[in-house]
């Protein structure tokens, strides 16, 4: 059990890898996955319909349709580099996917967060060339089931998420304000007030923190947490606490998913925010924009 940042596994740069400058097997721009959505799903309808050339659709998402084709490709593009146990659980995958690259195009044109053709355009072109050219390019795309009309949409849904998590992340250049905090997690709050109360009584927090804590993480260190921004950890409600209190200063019981804690403020200073918690951060706060999104859009499924 640990109470430390988030990790990310997300692209924020396109790139080409595998041998020879060719685009790797798997989806070659790696789109980070959003978070699993609470949405609101209209009811589905007792008949698929189809958009204005005829095509059935499997969804619609704020009225935007996804079609039956599309739908099926992505599909393929999935069976080829995972290995589902179930093919009704992958193609729910695949759609849910589908609807939040809908949603997430949507919400950064909201914004005036755009990506124009010219950008897609020319990141194109310089995947094509690192390919070694059309030739080797177009026959990628074939083995990966992708058309040239329908690759530069992934690119696009690529390109608006970085540029969504540029503007997000835009104010941790140069210091930020950050504290340095440690903590002791316990099971129970009456755990957590034994604690508080032995604190009070002029014991060290760090011997009982590695004594007690059950954040297997940080306790060998005393409970530190090192040095976090403020939506940097797991559990926000511990930073947003740790941000609130004076140097010095002990609090809890903080009641998170994980325990009940207690924490003390050590020290603040603004400081510079390294490129892999940037990254971190940047997950966060990409989930905390799409979580009120996927919320409140309107979903309607027809499969």
């Amino acid at each position: 059990m640990t109470i430390l940042r988030k990790t990310a596994a997300i692209a924020l740069l396109l790139g080409l890898a595998g041998c020879g400058g060719a685009p790797a097997a798997d989806n070659p721009t790696n789109p980070p996955s959003a978070p699993t959505p609470v949405v609101r799903v209209q009811p589905t309808v007792g008949v698929q319909p189809t958009d204005e050339t005829g095509e059935k659709l499997v969804a619609r998402v704020n009225g935007e349709p996804i079609t039956q084709s599309e739908f099926d490709r992505a599909l393929a593009r999935s069976q080829q580099t995972v290995d589902a146990a179930s093919p009704e659980a992958l193609g729910s995958d695949v759609l849910n996917q589908l609807i939040e690259e809908r949603i997430i195009l949507q919400g950064a044109a909201a914004q005036n967060i755009a990506v124009s053709d010219e950008e897609v355009k020319a990141e194109l072109d310089s995947q094509i060339a690192a390919a070694g050219g059309e030739a080797s390019w177009n026959e990628w795309l074939t083995m990966n089931n992708y058309t040239a009309e329908e690759f530069p949409y992934a690119l696009k849904v690529v390109l608006t998420n970085n540029r969504v998590r540029d503007t997000l992340t835009s104010d941790l250049e140069g210091n930020v304000k950050q504290v340095h905090a440690r903590h002791i997690l316990m099971r129970t709050e009456t755990d957590a007030k034994s604690i508080l109360d032995r604190l009070g009584a002029g014991e060290d927090f760090a011997a009982l923190a590695s004594q007690y804590s059950q954040d297997e993480t940080t306790r060998s260190r005393g409970g530190d947490l090192d040095w976090f921004t403020a939506d940097e950890l797991l559990t926000p409600q511990l930073a947003q606490t740790a941000f609130s209190l004076q140097v010095g200063q002990i609090a809890g019981p903080i009641a998170t998913e994980l325990g009940y804690h207690v924490i003390q403020v050590i020290e603040f200073a603004d400081l510079p925010v390294e490129a892999d918690r940037r990254v971190t951060i940047a997950q966060n706060r990409f989930d905390s924009w799409l979580q009120p999104l996927m919320y409140t859009a309107v979903i309607e499924r027809y499969t």
